[in-house]
Parts: C-alpha cells; sequence; structure tokens
C-alpha cells in the first residue's frame, strides 16, 4: 500500500494529463459499444428489411465508432506513456542530484556497478510499470465493462478481403516498424551514455566535490536526460500511431466486409445468422478482461522495484550551510582525530599543527593511514575529534566555500570523457585562455601542443588516450588553474620521469612558497624541500621532523627510503 502512495504521490503533478489519459478510455468504451450495438440495427433494418440507403448510413456510423475508439486508445495510450516519461525523467534529475551531493562515506560503502544498476535499470523497471500497465488499467477495464452487455461472440473469420490487403498492412507494419526501431535504438543509445555519465560521475566523485563541480556535472546530465526523454515519447509515438493505424487498417476491412456482406444479404446470397455470426467474433470481450488481469498480476510483481527506487531517493546528503571559508589566516591544528571506516579504526588519535604556509610531508608505509589524513580535511570523511582551521571547527564550515579553496590531486587521476580544457575547466569554469596555458606551463604539458586539437582534442574515458604521467601533469595543471590556499598532493608525480618530475615539483613549490601544502610520497624526491615531515604506521604518527634529523635519526623514515 504504501508503494502505491507513493506512486499516486509522483503522480499526482500529472493528474491533468491522466484525465486526459482516462477520457482516451472513454471514447474506446463508447467507441466499442457503439460497434456492438450497431448490430441490432444491421440485423432488424438492413438485413430483414433490406434497406440499402440504412446500410450506406450504418456502415458511416461503424467507422465513426472505431475512429472514436481508436483516438481514445491513441489518447490513452500517448498521455499515460507521457505522464510516465515525465515522472521517471524527474526521478532519475532527483536520484542523480542526490548523488552528487551525497558523502563520500554512501559512495564508499556501495559497490559503484550496483549504484549505476540501480539508477538505470529499476527507473525502466519504474517507466515499465508506469507505461506499459497503468494504461491498461485505465483503459482495459472500461472496455470490458462496454462489452460484457452485447451478446456472446463466436470466433468465425473472414480472410479472402485481407488476403488482397496483406501487402498494403506489410508495407504499413514496415514502415512504423523502421520509424520505431531507429527511435528505439536511439533510447538504447542514449540510455548507455546516461549509464556512462552515471558511471563517471561515481569514479570521479572526489575531483567533482573537491572542485564543488556538482551543479556542472547536474547540468551535462540534465541534456543527456532531456534527449532520453525526447527519443522515448519519438518510439511512444511511432508505436501507438502504428497501433491505431493496423487497428483503423482492419475496421477498414470490416467495414468493406460489413458493406459487401449487406449487400450480399440484400440481395439473398448469405444468410443473415453467417453474417452476425462473422460480426459478432469480432468484438469479444475476453481480450480486455485477460488484459486487466495481466496488468494486474504484473504491476503486483513490479512494486518491489518502487522499494529500491525509493531508497534511492532517500540517500543521504551533505551537509550544507555554515560559516563561509575565505582562506586559510593562521593555520591547522588537528587533535584526537579518529576516523572510522567500515566499523575499522583507519586514525588513532592523531596530534598534528600546520601552521599557514608549511610544506609538510607525509610518508608510511601501505595502510598506514595516509590517504585517510589528507582527505579529512576537505571533509571527504567524516571524523571524531577536533580539526580547527583558523581555530574554527572543520564541520562549521560551508563545504563548498571550503572546497574552493583546496586543491586536491592524488596518484589516481580521475579524468572525464570530454575535451582536455573542459577537464581543465572543472578547477576553474572561468578561466580564459591565457589563464589555461600558463597552468599547463607550469605543469610541463607540454604535450597539448602535439595532440590533433590541442585543448579541444578529446581525451577518452577516464583519459584512456593518455598516458599515466601526461595524466598526472594534467591533474597537476588544475591546481595551478585553481591557485588554492591549500594544496594536497598525494603521490601526484609517481608516473613522472625523474627530470619532469624535478621541474614540476620546483614549480610548485614554487608557485605555492606563500601557501600551506600537505605532500604524500614514497620518493625522498617529493618530500625533500618540505619543512616538515610527518611519519604513519598503524594509523598513528610514530615519528616526526625535518627530513635530514629523520634520515639521521636511522628510524622509519630511514627504513622507508633506504
Amino acid at each position: 500500500m504504501n508503494n502505491l502512495l507513493w506512486l499516486l504521490n509522483h503522480l499526482r503533478p500529472f493528474f491533468p494529463i491522466l484525465l486526459l489519459s482516462l477520457l482516451g478510455s472513454l471514447f474506446q468504451s463508447a467507441g466499442a459499444t457503439g460497434i456492438t450495438l450497431l448490430v441490432k440495427r444491421i440485423v432488424d433494418e438492413v438485413f430483414i428489411l433490406k434497406n440499402q440507403q440504412e446500410l450506406i448510413k450504418i456502415t458511416l456510423l461503424l467507422l465513426a465508432s472505431a475512429s472514436l475508439m481508436q483516438v481514445g486508445f491513441f489518447m490513452s495510450t500517448y498521455f499515460t506513456n507521457l505522464v510516465a516519461e515525465k515522472v521517471v525523467k524527474r526521478i532519475r534529475w532527483d536520484i542523480y542530484n542526490r548523488l552528487l551531493f551525497s558523502p563520500m562515506d554512501f559512495i564508499l560503502s556501495h559497490k559503484s556497478g550496483e549504484l549505476i544498476s540501480r539508477i538505470v535499470n529499476d527507473t525502466a523497471s519504474l517507466r515499465q510499470v508506469l507505461s506499459d500497465y497503468t494504461p491498461k488499467l485505465l483503459r482495459e477495464p472500461l472496455v470490458a465493462l462496454a462489452l460484457l452487455g452485447v451478446l456472446v461472440y463466436r470466433d468465425l473469420t473472414l480472410t479472402l478481403i485481407l488476403f488482397f490487403l496483406l501487402p498494403l498492412m506489410g508495407y504499413l507494419v514496415k514502415f512504423f516498424g523502421r520509424k520505431k526501431g531507429k527511435y528505439v535504438r536511439l533510447v538504447q543509445e542514449k540510455t548507455a551514455e546516461l549509464t556512462q555519465v552515471i558511471s563517471q560521475s561515481v569514479y570521479g566523485m572526489e575531483s567533482i566535490k573537491l572542485f564543488s563541480a556538482e551543479g556542472r556535472f547536474l547540468e551535462s546530465f540534465s541534456r543527456f536526460n532531456e534527449k532520453l526523454f525526447r527519443f522515448s515519447m519519438k518510439s511512444v509515438l511511432y508505436m501507438t500511431t502504428n497501433s491505431v493505424i493496423n487497428y483503423m487498417f482492419g475496421y477498414s476491412v470490416v467495414a468493406l466486409v460489413l458493406l459487401y456482406g449487406g449487400f450480399r444479404i440484400v440481395r439473398g446470397d448469405m444468410s443473415t445468422g453467417d453474417f452476425i455470426s462473422y460480426l459478432t467474433a469480432l468484438f469479444m470481450v475476453q481480450m480486455p478482461i485477460m488484459e486487466t488481469q495481466k496488468a494486474l498480476m504484473n504491476l503486483k510483481g513490479s512494486l518491489p522495484v518502487v522499494d529500491r527506487i525509493r531508497y534511492l531517493m532517500g540517500i543521504p546528503q551533505e551537509k550544507r550551510g555554515g560559516t563561509e571559508f575565505k582562506g586559510l589566516k593562521e593555520g591547522i591544528e588537528i587533535r584526537d582525530l579518529r576516523v572510522y571506516l567500515s566499523g575499522k579504526e583507519v586514525l588513532k588519535g592523531i596530534n598534528l599543527s600546520l601552521p599557514k604556509g608549511i610544506k609538510m610531508g607525509i610518508v608510511g608505509r601501505t595502510g598506514s593511514g595516509k590517504s585517510t589524513l589528507i582527505r579529512v580535511i576537505p571533509r571527504l570523511i567524516d571524523y571524531e575529534g577536533n580539526l580547527l582551521v583558523d581555530g574554527v571547527e572543520l564541520r562549521e564550515f560551508d563545504v563548498d566555500s571550503l572546497r574552493a579553496k583546496i586543491g586536491f590531486s592524488s596518484q589516481e587521476v580521475i579524468l572525464f570523457r570530454d575535451s582536455l580544457r573542459n577537464n581543465l575547466l572543472v578547477a576553474k569554469p572561468d578561466a580564459g585562455e591565457e589563464e589555461l596555458r600558463a597552468a599547463l606551463e607550469l605543469a610541463s604539458c607540454d604535450f597539448v601542443d602535439r595532440l590533433p586539437q590541442g585543448l579541444d582534442t578529446e581525451i577518452g574515458e577516464r583519459g584512456v588516450n593518455l598516458s599515466g604521467g601526461e595524466r598526472q601533469r594534467l591533474a597537476l595543471a588544475r591546481i595551478f588553474l585553481r591557485n588554492p590556499d591549500i594544496v594536497i598532493l598525494d603521490e601526484a608525480t609517481s608516473a613522472l620521469d625523474m627530470k619532469t618530475e624535478e621541474r614540476v615539483l620546483r614549480n610548485l613549490f614554487e608557485f605555492f612558497k606563500d601557501k600551506t601544502m600537505i605532500v604524500v610520497a614514497h620518493r625522498l624526491s617529493n618530500i625533500k624541500g618540505c619543512d616538515k615531515v610527518v611519519v604513519m604506521g598503524d594509523g598513528k604518527i610514530i615519528e616526526e621532523g625535518t627530513p635530514q634529523e629523520l634520515y639521521e635519526r636511522k628510524g622509519e623514515f630511514y627504513s622507508i627510503f633506504r
């Protein structure tokens, strides 16, 4: 019951359109009833009284009833599908919106494939519930009720006239089948592209959040969603028109047979009983009853998908609002910081002081907690304890203004299937050509000038058309372009050769000489210019000092770099 109420709540804004669909169902029922009621007049006034003028009149009334019935079918099917597409379009947008603004904890706790499947497949299943079963439940019961009071039909067919008209029927089926197939294919292609956009967003969620680019991706998603909506409605239009023409073709044949048979009866060539048997067989009531039963069963079996959709529409959201972060003035103070992931304590009481402008290196073996620590600062991971920025608790800052002042680049570079230019503009959407070129030069992205279209070259999904080193340099160019107050580098030059790395590091330390920089590295070359280094192990800080002091101490730091 809750799921049905949820569906009705989402259908409520479109009730006026559904009323048009219901009106179409009434038209269809009236048309079907009109056709069956004409049988009595045909028998009484044509077959018995042999009134030729009445025959022509009744034939026209039959065509009018059939037209009304098909107009009703078109209205019922088209407007219900319109509502279904609008509801699913809105739900897709709502889910994607919630996904973009969900906390990273939620993303990390779900498999990306599972999320993508739920968003794409479950919304498609919901669309089927709304577009396939709802029209039948609005239409078939009314038609069945209208036909139940009519005579019991016999199953007789006359195929001779149909045989001569089959080529025309075949052409109509082929024409509309081709049109429908075209848009069904486009719907499938756009659905695949939509899946790719969602997959790319899930994969690159960290970069989207760090650059506060949710709005940009939501805009891109809206464009794909709109195209999918238009192609889906084109597909429905041709499918429904095809069905209407097929039915009208059938009723035209019936009209011709009626006219032909009527003249034969008038001339005494055919018995009234034979003709009535043929006529009544065309309006069997079993079909709408069966369709109603089938729709009810399918609706009942499909309702569990609503539970999954409702779960997606309840995705938790990051807390927005709070104090605007206008830039680092004094420094960062970390006190007894603890982080729990999947029930495991990853960081265990971290205490650390980072004055403004410090260059701090973080080293440690795999699994020591380095990456977790640096992801707490841009609030990608929740924490316990205190993390004070200029004396204010990190949680008190508005997350968008905070991330606007942080530049983050990791070993696993997140690039999107787009042009190189647009991948840079994620960091600063209003950047001009000179700014882009300056950032590329600082990151030693000399390879850009060798690309076929330069900055407008498509780099493929996840930057597959670039090498690992090129991807890392492009990610660093984003940092230069953004020019943040806090720079965080997590193995950001691991794929670069020694000369390029040396040049890029020199530019980083020089360009951000007055900014706070945190460098996670396994190479001594990356941290030798740092003012301070902390060594982590098992979620704790086990050593702290300058690179020279730690090396001479011959402890864990010395062991790692030996």
